[in-house]
């Protein structure tokens, strides 16, 4: 029997990784599970011969449900690689021998939805193991998963060329661990970058020029899915889905469309201004920014703390990192309106201490909400020259899972969560608020030189 699959793009992407811990994400129908399904033959075949010149492997293939596992999964594996050619399938303990010319895989099928399924682990001895829908998965079962892979074959018989384990999955909601894992964020606070081990290769939306695995669905196969926001974003996207807790505040947000491909560079010609807007308070954070020649904004930079006072975050994390990156261009830095009032314990106010570094400092024009958020729908839903007018670097993780829903309105009154995202979503605003002020009429640019405008907050 001949078996022909060639995956798409992202999914040969994701095949050919080597790493250890790997996600392929993507829309429904993107060819997922028949990706995963040929990663586990794929690495069988890869298994160096033992003694005998067999090359054995053995692999758990998990779903979070056993009527899960017999309807999709099993049946996505059988169709390509049907018992009675490839092998033998014992449907009492749900283990496939595949057996073709020297490579022996042992697969076996198990349903695990929670945390009390971790004991049936404990015996296992495996080369590799795939979550189908991992967003499903519960975190414990995966941990006691990286416990038993890489323990067959044993040393004694050469121990496995390669172990691991991949997962595949349609988007989980922002309030997931898998969210944080595959957006390497820690799950303590959801927003420090911490890197989980884990690689996520992202298929392009179901409605894109480059969607994945369209030769193999009907025709308008995406045009007859169900039409809720929610459901497109996750199903048809391919997005992350929103917490049910509330709806994201800036709906117009696009990672695909708004966040940029690679690392943006600022404009250090001496007179286009770094401006940095800055959150206060006891967890101060910062945005930095610079709108370009073409009247973009460029988000540069992100700067979040905790537990520590402003003269702090501004000697250790936000001075440190101006220096570094923005040296030669002026800078200023709009905080809250509020920053302006002196403390009872301290007759400086915060901005006072931020001016006590070398800085110049503007409060923001206005702390009304409306305003703050209006100033960053203006730029989202703005473009220039048929390109989006806001692009966020993609080192800014932090505000990236703000605005895809982490900072939100409350479900049942309406308002704003003040939460872990808060503050560097209000830091993006004061930016804004500055820039969208300012405007690029504040600046008038000649054959020989450059008029200033003090009141661009330009040095």
């Amino acid at each position: 029997m001949d078996i022909n699959f060639t995956p798409p793009p992202t999914g040969k992407d994701f095949m050919m990784s080597d790493a250890k811990m790997r996600v392929l994400m993507g829309p429904v129908g993107s060819g997922k599970s028949v990706a995963s399904s040929f990663e586990v033959i794929r690495r069988a075949t890869m298994q160096k011969p033992n003694k005998q010149g067999i090359r054995k492997t053995r692999a758990a293939i998990v779903r979070e449900t056993a009527r899960q596992l017999q309807d999709t999964t099993i049946k996505t594996f059988h169709d390509w690689f049907p018992p009675g050619i490839c092998g033998e399938y014992m449907r009492t303990t749900k283990t496939y021998f595949f057996k073709v010319g020297d490579v022996e895989c042992e697969v076996m099928f198990r349903a695990l939805d929670d945390s009390d399924d971790v004991a049936n682990l404990n015996s296992l001895e495996l080369t590799f193991a795939w979550f189908n829908e991992c967003r499903d998965i519960n975190p414990d079962i995966v941990d006691a998963m990286s416990k038993r892979i890489g323990r067959f074959p044993s040393s004694k018989d050469g121990g496995p060329t390669w172990f691991g384990m991949w997962g595949d999955t349609n988007p989980p909601t922002m309030d997931t661990w898998w969210y944080y894992q595959m957006e390497k964020l820690d799950p303590k606070d959801g927003v420090s970058f911490f890197d989980n081990g884990w690689d996520v290769f992202k298929q392009p939306s179901g409605r894109s020029i480059h969607a994945e695995n369209i030769a193999n669905l009907p025709e308008g196969y995406y045009d007859t899915q169900g039409r809720s926001e929610e459901y497109i974003r996750v199903y048809i996207d391919g997005e992350y889905g929103l917490s049910s807790a509330g709806q994201p505040v800036y709906k117009y947000f696009r990672p695909d469309y708004h966040m940029a491909n690679e690392t943006l560079r600022p404009v250090i010609n001496g007179v286009r201004p770094i401006v940095i807007g800055v959150d206060l308070g006891l967890t101060p954070a910062a945005v930095i920014g610079q709108q370009d020649p073409r009247g973009r904004v460029l988000v540069l930079d992100e700067a979040v703390s905790f537990d520590m006072g402003i003269q702090r975050f501004v000697r250790t994390i936000l001075k440190p990192m101006i220096l570094e990156r923005f040296s030669g261009s002026p800078v200023v830095i709009i905080t809250d309106p509020a920053g302006v009032q002196r403390a009872q314990t301290d007759e400086r106010s915060a901005v006072d201490i931020i001016k006590a570094e070398g800085f110049r400092v503007l409060p923001a024009k206005t702390n009304n909400v409306s305003a703050r958020l209006s100033a960053v729908d203006d730029f989202l839903m703005r473009q220039v020259d048929g390109d989006a007018a806001f692009l966020l670097d993609p080192k800014c993780m932090q505000l990236k899972a703000a605005m895809m829903g982490g900072y939100r309105f409350h479900h049942k009154n309406g308002s704003i969560d003040k939460n872990k995202h808060s503050h560097v979503a209000e830091a993006l605003q004061y930016l804004m608020l500055h820039i969208g002020t300012v405007g690029e009429g504040t600046y008038v640019i000649q054959r020989r030189d450059i008029k200033r405008v003090a009141a661009a907050g330009w040095t």
